[in-house]
C-alpha cells in the first residue's frame, strides 16, 4: 500500500511539474498553439444551410500584395499553411505548395497528402519560431541565401540537415508571393519517412477526432496517457516491493532508505519509462522543445540528490556518534544545508540555461555579490572556519574540563560561532572559534589519572634512623594503594636538604581521574602519615630560622632558638 506521505509527495511533484512546464513554453509555443487553432489567415466557416464559402483571410497586420491566402511575406505564408493544416483544410493548405517541376514520382500523390505529410513533419522535427522569420515582402537579403528564398528551418535525418525553404514565385498574373520550394515539397516523402505516422498511427489518427494540442493530435495524447499510467505501475510494483524488503530489515536507516526508494527513485524510474513512451509516439517540437528544458527530469533529480544528502548525513552522523565525538555533529547541520542549497541552485541554474536564460551572466552577478558577502561576514567566517578546525582536530569535546587563556571550566556547547565554558566559579564565557583554534589548551578532562606531588618535610636535627624510617612508613602507606596501575607504582624518597628541613618527596598516581574521590583518599593518606609519624617520635619541620645577635660589653649575647611564623623566642645564654 503507498504511503499516505508519498502520495502526497508525489501530488506536490505534479503540481510542481505543471508550473514549471506552464513557465517553459515560449511565447512562440503560445502563437503557434494559437495560429493553428484561430481563424487567421481564414475566419472558422459559419454553419448555414446554404453551401459555405471560402473564410475572408485577416489582413490587419499584413504586408505584401493583396492575395486571398496571404501569401505577400514569409511570415503570412507559413502562418497561413499552419493554419488551414490545423483545421484539417489540406485542400487550402495546398496552395501554400510550389508544386510546379516535382519529380515524375510525386506527379501522382493528391496536393492535400502532401500538405497533410508536411503538416505532420513540421509538428515532429521542426520548432518554427515566427519572430525569426521576416514580414518584409522581399524577405530576408542577409541571411546569405538567394533573395528569392527564406529558410525557415533545418530538420534532422541520418543522411545530415535538411532545410525547409521557402520560395518566392510568381502567381498565375504575375505577381510574386511566397509558397514552399519545390525542392522542400520534392524531399516531403523522405522526411516522412523519418517522421511519418506508422501503420498503426494512421490508423487511429482517422479514427479519432482531428484534435491538436501542442503538436499532438487527440490519438497521440490518448497513447500518451495510457502509456504513462502504465509506466507508473511498473515503476511502482518493484520500488514498493523494494522498499517492503528494506524496511523489514529494521536497522536505524532502513525508514529513510526505504522513503527514498519509494520517492524520488520511483519518480525517476517512471520518468524514464514516460520518456520512452513519448518517443514511442514521437514527440512533436513543441513537446521536444518542453523535454529538452529537463524541467521534470531537473526536479526529480535534485529532490533524489537531496534525499541521498540527508541520507550520507544519517550515516555520518550516527558513525561519529559511535566514535564517541558526538560534539562533531553540530557543524553537520549547517553543512548539510549548504549541501542541500548547492544542489538546488546548480538545479535551477541547470533548468534556466536549458530554457534559453544567460546563466553566465547571472553567475558573474553572484560572483561579486559573493565577494562582497565574503567581506562583510569575514569575522564569521574566520569563526565557521575555526569551528570546522576545532571540530577536524578535536581538542576538546562537550562536557570535558579545559583551561585556556586564563579560564578554568567545563565545555558546554561548540556552536558555530564560538564556544561556551562554564567556569568553576558558576559563570558562563564565550570565546570566539577562531581564538580558540590559535590558543593553548589544556585538556583536563582527558587526563588518564590525576599524579600527586607532595613535599614532606622532617625537622632538621632528624636522626638518619627516623629518616630511613619515614620513608618507610610512606611507602608501606602507598603499597598497592587505591587507584593504583601497575605501570604507575608509587614513588617516596629522600631527596634533598633544605636551609631548614630534610625533605621527602612522594609521587603516586590516581585512577581514575575523578577528582572527589582523589581527595578523599589524599585524606586519608595524609591522616595514616600522620598518626604513623607520631607514634615513631619523627617531627615535620616548621618554618624557621635560628641566628646569634651579639650583646653590650660584659653581657652575654642573645640567642634566638627559634623564629617562626607564629611566635619568636629568645633565651639568655652565657657564653662559653
Amino acid at each position: 500500500m503507498i504511503k499516505f506521505c508519498n502520495l502526497r509527495q508525489t501530488l506536490c511533484f505534479l503540481f510542481l511539474f505543471f508550473l514549471f512546464s506552464v513557465s517553459s513554453f515560449s511565447f512562440n509555443t503560445v502563437f503557434h498553439v494559437a495560429c493553428a487553432a484561430s481563424a487567421s489567415p481564414a475566419s472558422s466557416p459559419q454553419v448555414s444551410s446554404s453551401p459555405p464559402s471560402r473564410p475572408e483571410p485577416d489582413k490587419s497586420h499584413y504586408a505584401g500584395p493583396a492575395d486571398e491566402f496571404n501569401r505577400g511575406n514569409p511570415r503570412s505564408c507559413v502562418e497561413g499553411f499552419l493554419s488551414y493544416a490545423a483545421r484539417g483544410d489540406f485542400k487550402d493548405a495546398a496552395q501554400y505548395l510550389d508544386l510546379r517541376y516535382l519529380p515524375k514520382k510525386l506527379k501522382g500523390i493528391p496536393p492535400e497528402e502532401l500538405a497533410r505529410k508536411l503538416k505532420i513533419i513540421l509538428d515532429r522535427a521542426l520548432w518554427i519560431d515566427m519572430e525569426s522569420i521576416s514580414s518584409d515582402p522581399a524577405g530576408d537579403l542577409n541571411d546569405n541565401l538567394p533573395s528569392y528564398r527564406e529558410r525557415i528551418g533545418q530538420v534532422k535525418t541520418p543522411r545530415g540537415m535538411v532545410d525547409i525553404l521557402l520560395q518566392r514565385v510568381p502567381r498565375k498574373d504575375g505577381v510574386k508571393i511566397w509558397k514552399f520550394s519545390n525542392r522542400t515539397v520534392a524531399g516531403i516523402p523522405l522526411l516522412y519517412k523519418y517522421y511519418g505516422y506508422r501503420l498503426f498511427e494512421e490508423k487511429l489518427s482517422t479514427f479519432f477526432p482531428d484534435m491538436q494540442f501542442a503538436g499532438w493530435q487527440l490519438w497521440q495524447w490518448c497513447m500518451w496517457v495510457l502509456l504513462v499510467a502504465a509506466a507508473w505501475i511498473v515503476a511502482w510494483f518493484p520500488t514498493w516491493l523494494a522498499a517492503i524488503v528494506i524496511r523489514r530489515r529494521e536497522s536505524g536507516m532502513s525508514s529513510m532508505v526505504g522513503d527514498f526508494v519509494t520517492g524520488p527513485l520511483r519518480i525517476l524510474l517512471w520518468l524514464f519509462m514516460g520518456r520512452l513512451a513519448v518517443d514511442f509516439i514521437m514527440p512533436s517540437a513543441e513537446i521536444r522543445k518542453l523535454l529538452n528544458a529537463g524541467t521534470l527530469l531537473t526536479i526529480a533529480l535534485c529532490w533524489a540528490c537531496i534525499k541521498a544528502v540527508d541520507i550520507l548525513f544519517e550515516m555520518w552522523k550516527r558513525r561519529i556518534k559511535q566514535e564517541g565525538r558526538e560534539s562533531s555533529t553540530v557543524l553537520l547541520k549547517p553543512l548539510k544545508t549548504v549541501v542541500r542549497v548547492s544542489f538546488f541552485t546548480v538545479a535551477l541554474l541547470l533548468w534556466l540555461d536549458n530554457i534559453g536564460f544567460k546563466v553566465s551572466a547571472l553567475l558573474a552577478g553572484l560572483g561579486v555579490g559573493g565577494l562582497a558577502v565574503a567581506l562583510a561576514a569575514q569575522g564569521v567566517l574566520k569563526s565557521l572556519i575555526g569551528t570546522v578546525m576545532i571540530l577536524a582536530d578535536r581538542p576538546y569535546n562537550v562536557g570535558e574540563r579545559i583551561v585556556v587563556r586564563g579560564y578554568d571550566g567545563e565545555v558546554e556547547e561548540i556552536g558555530l560561532r564560538s564556544t561556551k565554558i562554564r567556569l568553576l566559579t558558576g559563570h558562563q564565557t564565550s570565546i570566539p572559534n577562531d581564538e580558540m583554534e590559535r590558543s593553548e589548551i589544556e585538556n583536563i578532562g582527558r587526563r588518564p589519572h590525576i599524579r600527586r606531588k607532595q613535599n614532606i618535610r622532617l625537622a632538621i636535627d632528624t636522626p638518619p634512623d627516623k629518616v630511613d624510617r619515614a620513608v618507610d612508613i610512606i611507602r608501606k602507606q602507598l603499597d598497592n594503594h587505591e587507584g593504583m596501575r601497575e605501570n604507575y607504582p608509587p614513588r617516596v624518597y629522600f631527596d634533598h636538604f633544605s636551609a631548614d628541613a630534610l625533605n621527602i618527596i612522594m609521587f603516586y598516581w590516581y585512577h581514575p581521574a575523578e577528582y572527589w574521590d582523589f581527595l578523599d583518599f589524599s585524606q586519608r593518606i595524609n591522616n595514616a602519615i600522620l598518626k604513623a609519624f607520631e607514634q615513631e617520635g619523627i617531627m615535620l619541620a616548621l618554618p624557621a630560622s635560628k641566628s646569634f645577635v651579639g650583646g653590650a660589653d660584659g653581657e652575654p649575647p642573645l640567642r634566638m632558638v627559634s623564629l617562626s611564623a607564629n611566635d619568636m623566642e629568645y633565651k639568655d645564654e652565657a657564653a662559653n
